[in-house]
């Protein structure tokens, strides 16, 4: 389907290229070329999928579509518009043998996609020939296709000679002056188009385009000049060129309408430039087809089936490959002034032949560039544009908006990362003036002040100031929230109904995150008329929630809203804007990167601002700084109408007065110990201020020893130790995905402890899943997470098998592995790699910080030899010995449950806890117990309750918490529900979520990410998600459910689960017939029994305090002596008898020795007659440290 026929001029403008930059080190070039050669690589993977049926779309003007049905939830990582579908010849071979789709036995443009269904629309050369069941491949439009030919093609060596200057330059700091001054348009812009390369920063609303186009105006009457403007998006383009038009009207340049300054290519939004009357700007494009476009792209945006989608755009791109392409006479005509394009259309025509020869040559086409939303645009393509410009770089936009998209860029060194993930404003951080070229914007001309108030506090350190046009225009907010506060936060979680509404999840396919609730918030937001013919933009950082509000809107035929992702949406506005947050706590994004969605998402509402958020993600780094300026709101019916209310931005649990001070009540109790939390004990402040010397670490410790403490600490110090390299990159790594709020409160509580007043620096880390991570890595390998479900440690192992470790390029200088017993020895290899090498001469030196404790390995993770994984930890592992989170009785009932359930005598960290003294097997009531250690905190006994009916069970556990809440004053907050299985789960909804709601509280399920924690919410979990936490009380309900098929009693799960509780611990099982369900119950029952009972007289004597004891009458420098005469023999502390029962003598303890008596009387010495006794028997006296030889 090939496009339009292009025309092409024999003439060829030529500006001498008068740019003097400093040349930058080869290296960057090496580093970007190789940057953009995975980009490129990455995003254009075919993809081989399988056609179940075929059939044609019954669509009036289908007759050339057809529905191919592949029978799964489709998973693409590109954009649909432009993808081709084809079938080769040879389907059993790994790759298609031609580039060229024509080739195969049939080809087609993809058109629409159904992930729901599993559907996918593909439009065809020729309705003879159409698709096929069975196998095809998909592969993406190649967007990046000429960018990577700049940097990776051999026929553009030469041209990538003039690179590393410009690269260097896209850095930041270099600003030569221009050969000649120019004509600034205002005053403010003389330092801008005096210099080679500057910077406009225009923060939202302060008229970056408007300047502009004032400067285009002024540098249009310029002979000398010729302008070429580029920007992100086809509608970014459009505006562009539109604040020219009007500029130049302004001014009365009408007669440069009219063919001195054009938009090429052939998407321009028709309709728009015809309303202005600005279609001279359009000249040499085919107008009549434009406009037909125009009117197609308005019946899409309302259709609502795929098949009329799908339909409509086929009809689009028809027209589309109807024109004729003009862009490459427009872009080297002498006759035109300025160009604006695309930077996608502005790349393509650098790889033309002749362009490129004469850049090559020393020419360009233009004397100036201005690259307007820079901030989206990455260096490597910056420099790149910069080649088309002889006198003048000028970089428009703003560092604190949306930065530029890369799928690798996480996973690349940060040397190569750099020229990706970074634009060419991101060296921007100061808003205090620093060079004469770089210029800012601060009067703002778009927001309400009351939102302009809240953007410039979040983002602009309150730099940003209101114009007049703000100040005195007449307001055209709806009477709806005309005299409402101009910025209010929707408080979802008071808006009644399903709470679990609120929450996200995800979106058809398994891609990307919905939320239920916002359609509810949505139908009462523009219930009322002035709401509906309000011009209005809802917006969302995920894809799936702006597709689902776009199709409400089209359903309801809200012609004047419309929805869209926040990447779609920069540089657009609407007098009213709806901002869904959907899934605050997600990964996807580093922390600036969410502060910039945030920032964008806001600051495109005119007149009012609605944000949609629970109080769990306004809880969130980059969210909760708004809390004061945002009004807490719901919209309630009140008489005839709809109406906002003020609700509770934070509510807390508030128990009876006569209950809460009451001392002997749980509540009350609960809440004291938890102001002892803060402490830190000597072992974990020794740990935490422990020298780090950049080289691998183990931390190994028990449950609720403080191991994430300690890595918040040893990240602080490692960014310490780094704060010379501002592009160290520092990753902390985990498993389960609810721990990302903890590890980060963690680390904001560590940076407080250590006196820092400042916002901490979210840029410097990185939090990662490793499942995030794998689905990024693996398909270097030709790999898909997908294959292996959860399976990291296959997944790495597959990934490894395929690129060597020792090859794997390193992604980040320091790593933080949480919880890595659920990771496997080949995920911990592979994370290790990626690691960078400090010492190229020391292999040891990458700053691995592994944290562990393979009693809560709950995935059954072979123990890593850590010399296979190429980290040498002998000296540099450590032990924590205290646990801190569970009380004595709670930690000694889980660990005998653990240890008899599975046996531990194969485990080497249980070897090691003995050999530390940390366990004990004692004797209690003539069967053996393990002694904890570790834990001397004394506290209630554990409860455990066995039932024949499930019904009462659950309404036992119903009874429980209820009681706990109402007669103790516990706050709900404060207890946890931590199951496994469905079937549990659906028995506390049904059964103990009506007793909460019944009271005024509530419970609510949720596994797999950031909890939502409120006073008034119980959370009910899985033993997985809620590793790391604990809580005051935990409930176990259904115990004997802790069980799998194919793996038997899931011992370690319910170990986690049970050591969560801090204070209480209450145990719900149901008698059954099962032998491991019923294991479970008689292991419990035996542990319980031992645990409360210690029978009349306490028989068993610690051999470890009795060692300690000795130690010290012997002096603790004898300690190895000691403890080899304690392992060897068995130490008799009676006195020493003859054989007619006369003692002989009372040493501090004798043992025997092939078949002789050895005594030791610690630092006494024994008197002359007890010295005879013992020599006239035959048996010896020895010293503290002396040889038995």
């Amino acid at each position: 389907m090939s496009g339009g026929t292009e025309l092409r001029s024999t003439h060829l403008v030529r500006h001498p290229i008068e740019l003097s930059f400093p040349q930058g080190p080869n290296g960057y070039l090496t580093s970007a070329s190789e940057a953009i050669k995975k980009e490129y690589r990455s995003s254009i993977k075919w993809k081989r999928l399988r056609c179940r049926k075929v059939s044609p779309v019954q669509e009036r003007g289908g007759e050339a579509i057809f529905v191919l049905e592949v029978g799964q939830s489709i998973e693409f990582d590109w954009t649909w518009e432009g993808s081709v579908a084809f079938r080769p010849d040879d389907i059993d071979s790994d790759v298609p043998d031609s580039n060229d789709p024509d080739d195969g036995a049939w080809s087609g443009e993809v058109v629409e996609v159904d992930e729901v269904n599993g559907r996918i629309f593909v439009w065809v050369n020729d309705p003879t020939n159409p698709p096929t069941t069975g196998s095809f491949y998909v592969r993406p439009f190649e967007f990046l296709a000429f960018l990577y030919s700049v940097y990776c093609d051999p026929a553009n060596t030469e041209l990538r000679q003039l690179l590393p200057e410009r690269l260097n330059a896209s850095q930041g700091g270099i600003h030569p002056p221009t050969a000649a001054p120019g004509q600034p348009s205002q005053p403010y812009l003389q330092g801008v188009w005096d210099h080679s390369w500057s910077v406009l920063w225009g923060p939202p609303g302060t008229g970056k385009t408007f300047s502009v186009g004032e400067q285009i105006a002024t540098a249009i009457a310029d002979p000398s000049e010729r302008i070429l403007i580029v920007s992100t998006t086809n509608k970014a383009t459009d505006e562009a060129a539109l604040s020219c038009g009007r500029a130049l009207k302004r001014h009365g340049l009408d007669h440069a309408l009219n063919g001195d300054i054009i938009r090429i290519g052939k998407s321009a939004h028709y309709e728009m430039f015809e309303q202005e009357g600005f279609l001279g700007l359009l000249k040499g494009t085919e107008t009549e087809l434009l406009h037909e476009v125009g009117v197609l792209t308005k019946e899409l945006h309302r259709s609502t089936t795929h098949e009329e989608k799908a339909v409509i755009r086929q009809q689009i791109q028809s027209l589309r490959r109807q024109m004729k392409d003009a862009s490459f006479n427009i872009f080297v005509s002498d006759e035109v002034h300025v160009v604006l394009a695309t930077s996608f259309k502005a790349v393509t025509l650098l790889n033309d032949r002749e362009i490129r020869d004469s850049i090559v040559d020393g020419d360009a086409p233009f004397t100036t560039i201005i690259i307007d939303e820079a901030g989206l645009i990455s260096r490597a393509t910056v420099a790149a544009l910069s080649l088309l410009a002889s006198r003048r770089v000028v970089l428009a936009g703003d560092p604190k908006q949306l930065a530029p998209i890369s799928k690798v860029s996480r996973i690349l060194p940060t040397t190569q990362a750099t020229w990706l993930a970074s634009s060419g404003l991101n060296h921007l951080r100061s808003f205090d003036k620093t060079h004469d070229a770089i210029h800012l914007l601060s009067e703002q001309h778009r927001m309400h002040p009351h939102i302009s108030a809240l953007v410039s506090a979040y983002q602009y350190d309150n730099k940003l100031l209101n114009g007049s046009t703000v100040s005195e225009r007449e307001s055209k907010a709806p009477q709806f929230v005309a005299n409402q506060p101009r910025s209010v936060w929707y408080v979802l979680d008071e808006d009644g109904g399903d709470i679990a509404s609120i929450r996200a999840e995800r979106g058809p396919g398994n891609r990307s995150w919905c939320r239920p609730k916002t359609h509810e918030v949505l139908k009462k937001f523009l219930a009322d008329e002035s709401m509906r013919s309000a011009k209005g933009l809802f917006i969302s950082p995920f894809v799936a929630q702006a597709r689902e509000i776009r199709n409400y809107f089209a359903e309801e035929n809200l012609e004047n809203w419309s929805a869209a992702t926040v990447h779609s949406q920069q540089g657009t506005e609407a007098e009213i804007v709806v901002f869904d947050t959907v899934n605050a706590g997600s990964c996807g994004w580093p922390y600036d990167e969410w502060k910039r969605l945030i920032n964008v998402g806001m600051s495109r509402a005119k007149e009012f601002l609605l944000l949609l958020a629970s109080r769990s993600e306004m809880r969130e780094p980059y969210l909760k700084q708004l809390l004061l300026d945002l009004s807490p709101k719901i919209i309630k019916w009140s008489g005839n109408a709809y109406k906002f209310v003020d609700v509770q931005g934070d509510v807390k649990f508030e128990a009876p007065e006569e209950i809460a001070n009451d001392p002997t009540l749980i509540g009350n109790q609960l809440e004291k110990r938890k102001q002892l939390r803060p402490v830190l004990s000597l072992e974990q402040q020794r740990l935490c201020d422990l020298k780090l010397d950049g080289k691998p670490r183990l931390v190994r410790g028990v449950a609720g020893s403080g191991k994430t403490v300690v890595l918040a600490h040893w990240l602080l110090k490692t960014m310490q130790r780094l704060k010379g390299f501002p592009d160290a990159k520092l990753w902390a790594v985990y498993a389960n995905r609810s721990l990302q709020n903890l590890i980060r409160d963690t680390i904001e509580d560590a940076w407080r402890t250590e006196g820092n007043t400042e916002e901490f620096p979210y840029s410097r880390v990185e939090f990662c899943h490793i499942k995030d991570l794998l689905d990024m890595l693996l398909p270097q390998a030709g790999l898909r997470m997908r294959s292996f479900e959860f399976d990291y440690d296959a997944a790495a192992a597959a990934y490894l098998n395929r690129q060597s470790a020792d090859y794997i390029p390193p992604a980040c200088h320091a790593m933080f592995i949480d919880e890595a017993q659920d990771m496997g020895p080949n995920t911990l290899k592979l994370l290790s790699a990626l690691v960078e090498q400090a010492d190229g001469d020391d292999p040891n030196s990458r700053s691995v910080n592994i944290f562990y404790d393979n009693a809560q390995n709950l995935y059954g993770r072979s123990t890593p030899t850590w010399s296979d994984l190429g980290l040498d930890m002998r000296g540099r592992s450590t032990v924590m010995k205290e646990s801190f989170r569970s009380t004595k009785p709670v930690t000694e009932f889980a660990l005998n449950v653990l240890y008899r359930l599975q046996p531990p005598e194969s485990d080497p960290d249980h070897k090691e806890l003995i050999n530390r003294g940390l366990i004990e097997r004692v004797n209690r009531n003539d069967k053996d117990w393990w002694d904890v250690r570790f834990n001397r905190v004394d506290g209630p006994m554990p409860l455990f309750r066995k039932f024949t009916d499930l019904d009462q069970e659950f309404d036992a556990i119903g009874d429980q918490v209820v009681s706990w809440i109402q007669d103790d004053g516990v706050k709900p907050a404060d207890i946890c529900l931590i199951y496994n299985g469905k079937r549990v789960a659906y028995r506390i909804e049904q059964q103990v979520a009506p007793k909460l709601e019944a009271i005024g509280s509530r419970l609510v399920v949720q596994t797999g990410q950031n909890f939502l924690q409120d006073d008034f919410t119980v959370t009910v979990t899985t033993p997985q998600s809620f590793k790391g936490y604990d809580s005051e009380i935990v409930v176990i309900p259904g115990v004997d459910q802790f069980v799998a098929r194919g793996v038997g009693v899931l011992a370690h799960s319910l170990y986690v689960a049970m050591t969560r509780a801090r204070s209480i611990l209450a145990v719900y099982g149901l008698k059954r017939n099962s032998i491991e369900e019923a294991r479970i119950l008689n292991t419990l029952q035996e542990c319980y029994d031992q645990l409360i009972d210690h029978g009349d007289v306490a028989k068993e004597i610690s051999s470890i305090d009795e060692f300690e004891d000795v130690l010290e009458r012997v002096g603790s420098s004898h300690r190895t002596w000691l403890e080899k005469i304690w392992k060897d023999h068995w130490i008799e502390q009676e006195p020493l008898l003859a054989e007619d029962g006369e003692i002989l003598a009372e040493p501090l303890f004798w043992f025997q020795d092939d078949q002789r008596t050895f005594v030791c009387f610690g630092n006494d010495k024994p008197g002359k007659s007890t010295q005879y006794r013992l020599e006239d028997a035959g048996i010896r006296i020895i010293s503290a440290g002396e040889s038995l030889d």
